[in-house]
């Protein structure tokens, strides 16, 4: 699905995946920014604990305590920040910086493709894992009442 929306926007980009051991996350960091990585995508077990691994961490993703993209940024000749992807050099000086996309989509998704605003609907989630999570958080702060988490298997929810 990504790289057939990289393909439609002519882009000369791949979308990869790589398992990636939990002991190992700081040195594949910093290795996809060696190697001029645009970003990231990361996913349960690695969103927590990358909040502490990249150089700068988005407001909201700081108030999420997670992290599931990071953006690879270079610094322009003014002393700026921009994303390496917007860069035709790649300059020595750069930053990876953790952005958390899940509740803005949530978001996103229900008022554009549902109609639905957030504040006050009743809303009834299926699972709790790591998109759950933050599904949870999105509906609370955009006063969603009442909510209901149904669960199959609590036991394994990864957030407890």
């Amino acid at each position: 699905m990504q790289n057939a929306g990289l393909a439609a926007l002519g882009l000369n980009w791949r979308y990869v995946a790589f398992e990636v051991h939990p002991d190992d996350l700081g040195a594949a960091i910093r290795g996809a920014q060696e190697m001029n990585f645009i970003g990231l995508n990361l996913t349960v077990p690695h969103e927590l604990p990358a909040v502490d691994m990249v150089d700068v961490v988005e407001d909201s993703a700081r108030g999420w305590g997670a992290v599931n993209t990071i953006v690879f940024e270079a610094q322009d000749e003014q002393g700026g920040w921009r994303r390496l992807a917007e860069s035709a050099d790649i300059p020595r000086q750069r930053r990876s910086h953790g952005v958390k996309t899940d509740a803005d989509a949530i978001a996103w998704a229900l008022r554009e493709d549902l109609g639905l605003q957030l504040t006050g609907a009743k809303v009834l989630l299926l699972g709790a894992g790591g998109a759950g999570r933050t599904a949870v958080l999105e509906m609370w702060t955009s006063q969603a009442a009442p909510l209901e988490i149904m669960r199959r298997a609590p036991e394994q929810n990864v957030y407890g």
